[in-house]
C-alpha cells in the first residue's frame, strides 16, 4: 500500500505464503480466492467487488470499492524545519527525520501524528511535533468534586491513545483488557493487549496509555501491564470501529 488513507492511495497485490499474513489484515473470501487487507484500508473499500476484466483475450483481475469511505478533509503536508526524532510505523526503529523533510500528515489523533515521508510511515516526536505547531484533539478533565478518581475519565484518557496505523483508539480495537483504580493511593493499573503480539511500538502504545491516564484528575501514579492471553482479534472491536473501519 503506498499513500495509505488518502486518495492517491495505491494498492499492489502480492502473493503471501500461508501463515505469512499479518495478525492486523483483515481477511476477505471470494470463492477459491482468499485476501488479506491492512486493516487501514479497510474504511476505503466498503462493499468490495473482486472480478475479472477481458479485453482482447487477457483477463485482469479487478477490485472495485462503489461505496467506498470519503475522506472527511484532505491530508497536509509538512516541512520540518529541524531534525526531528521519530519511529518507523510498526517496526518501532528510531530514526531522524532530517531538516526539510517533507511529510504528509496521516493521523492527527489523541496528541500524537503518523506521518508518511517517501512511502513509510513514522511517528514524530510529541515534543519536537508541538513545538513546530502540530494540533491535535486533546482533552481537559474536570476533577471530581469528591476527589476520586473518576472510572469514566480512565476509560476517556485511553480513547485518545491511537494505533498508529489504524484510526481507532486502544478502547475501541478492544486492547483494553482490564482497569483497577486504587483510589486510596491514587493508582491506576491497566492490563492490554496489542493488535499484534510481534507490534515494534507495543511498548510506545502502553507508554501513550500511561501517560494519558497520569493527565486524569487525582491520578498520581500507574501501571499498564502488556499481555497475549487471550490474544486479540476482530472480535474484539466495538461496534462503532466496525463502522470506521467498514467491516459492517
Amino acid at each position: 500500500m503506498e499513500n495509505g488513507g488518502t486518495q492517491k492511495a495505491e494498492t499492489c497485490l502480492a502473493f503471501c505464503p500461508p501463515g505469512e499474513e499479518s495478525a492486523k489484515d483483515f481477511r476477505k473470501e471470494f470463492g477459491d480466492l482468499i485476501l488479506y487487507f491492512d486493516a487501514a484500508s479497510m474504511p476505503y473499500l466498503q462493499d468490495m467487488q473482486i472480478g475479472l476484466d477481458e479485453e482482447d483475450g487477457l483477463q485482469t483481475p479487478t477490485i472495485k470499492a462503489p461505496n467506498s469511505k470519503k475522506l472527511a478533509k484532505q491530508p497536509k503536508t509538512f516541512v520540518f524545519s529541524e531534525d526531528c526524532p521519530a519511529l518507523k510505523v510498526p517496526s518501532g526503529e528510531s530514526v531522524t527525520l532530517t531538516q526539510g523533510a517533507s511529510v504528509l500528515i496521516t493521523q492527527a489523533l489523541g496528541g500524537s501524528f503518523t506521518v508518511n515521508h517517501q512511502g513509510n510511515l513514522y511517528r514524530p516526536s510529541p515534543e519536537v511535533t508541538r513545538k513546530l505547531g502540530f494540533q491535535s484533539d486533546a482533552i481537559v478533565f474536570e476533577p471530581p468534586e469528591d476527589g476520586k478518581i473518576s472510572d469514566q475519565q480512565c476509560w476517556d484518557a485511553m480513547r485518545l491513545v491511537y494505533d498508529p496505523e489504524i484510526p481507532v483508539n486502544v478502547v475501541g480495537l478492544g486492547l483494553i483488557y482490564k482497569l483497577d483504580i486504587d483510589q486510596d493511593k491514587h493508582f491506576v493499573f491497566v492490563e492490554m493487549t496489542l493488535t499484534s503480539a510481534g507490534c515494534g511500538m507495543g511498548a510506545i502504545i502502553a507508554g501513550d496509555v500511561k501517560d494519558k491516564l497520569l493527565q486524569v484528575p487525582n491520578v498520581k501514579d500507574g501501571k499498564v501491564n502488556v499481555v497475549f492471553d487471550p490474544p486479540w482479534s476482530y472480535d474484539n472491536l466495538e461496534e462503532e470501529a466496525r463502522l470506521e473501519l467498514g467491516l459492517i
